[in-house]
């Protein structure tokens, strides 16, 4: 897709996209059997280290948000680039806590635990503190 330019700057372009963005994620990941690790052609990348490499390069919360989206759609971090990184590997310092996420998700999957009930362990850890203490 070549980018029509009526006149607006390339920042006011890119915003708009950026505004669908979480809406185009959303409805790609709705399609029924749809791959959430294709590999591309050149670096052998998965779609989450794209969204990692944008985070890296561009907006990290819009990346995470990705990022998170595939993975819930069924995408997996542990599958390595052409390189042999996976995409917890090529977070830089500005995206740790994307390292994070992606970290806690590959524990997940080879623990083969349940991811529904883990987040409700997180969520009760949070809470506030007893009044027996």
């Amino acid at each position: 897709m070549v980018p029509v330019r009526l006149g607006y700057s390339e920042d006011v372009w890119w915003s708009e996209i950026n505004c669908y963005a979480d809406d185009v994620m959303d409805e790609l990941l709705n399609i029924e059997l749809l791959e959430c690790d294709p590999l591309t052609r050149r670096e052998k990348e998965t779609p989450i280290h794209c969204a990692v490499k944008y985070a890296n390069e561009r907006e990290v919360e819009l990346g995470e948000a990705m990022a998170k989206m595939l993975i819930d759609a069924g995408g997996d971090p542990r599958v390595r680039d052409g390189h042999g990184r996976k995409p917890a590997e090529i977070c830089t310092g500005r995206t740790a806590e994307l390292r994070s996420v992606l970290v806690k998700e590959e524990y997940i999957l080879n623990e083969g635990l349940d991811k529904s009930t883990h987040e409700e362990d997180d969520d009760a850890g949070s809470g506030p503190a007893s009044d027996s203490e």
